[in-house]
């Protein structure tokens, strides 16, 4: 298992390298494009990952699938991966990246908490009323949690904004219990 600190050097590695050659856009859509790759095709993965495999056959297969579908900068990062030992960690450090690429453009990453998924068009309607409420672009991640009971929890910039109807119900508890 890689630690989250080699995760976030690696990532910082391919934004400074990505921003100095002004691709920072294209390596993003590329770690996306790679994500969904592996995702579908976690036989590549395999491929790519397996001590069994020269680095001759998988610099082989590269060329062929993907030298020229992603910019030379994600290219030559993707090699260093795989001779690293290191290519199943990459939706993880693309993860990272894109925490690189919101510090740097000034978005706040937030957490929802919620029992039940969230439809789009309600996740867009509550990053809109944060990114308002903070003047900056508020971005999502929904985390399905059972132990809220209905409503939700949302974090943005280390802060709690309790909108569940557990706490709801334990701030009444408390209240009566007091009394």
């Amino acid at each position: 298992m890689i630690s989250k600190s080699l995760l976030k050097s690696y990532a910082t590695a391919l934004y400074s390298v990505a921003k100095e050659s002004d691709r920072v856009e294209e390596v993003k859509q590329d770690l996306s494009f790679l994500c969904a790759l592996f995702s579908r095709d976690p036989e590549f993965v395999k491929f790519l990952s397996s001590p069994m495999i020269t680095k001759v056959e998988k610099d082989e297969m590269l060329e062929k699938t993907l030298k020229d579908q992603i910019n030379v900068c994600s290219y030559s990062f993707l090699q260093v991966l795989i001779k690293r030992k290191n290519v199943s960690y990459l939706p993880k450090i693309s993860e990272q990246y894109g925490h690189c690429y919101n510090r740097e453009h000034g978005i706040l990453e937030g957490r929802v908490y919620t029992p039940f998924p969230l439809e789009e068009n309600t996740l867009k309607k509550l990053e809109d009323i944060f990114s308002e409420k903070y003047d900056k672009k508020v971005t999502f991640k929904v985390i399905l949690d059972k132990r809220v009971l209905a409503g939700m929890k949302v974090y943005v910039d280390d802060t709690l904004y309790d909108y569940s109807v557990d706490t709801k119900l334990n701030q009444v508890r408390d209240k009566v219990l007091k009394r």
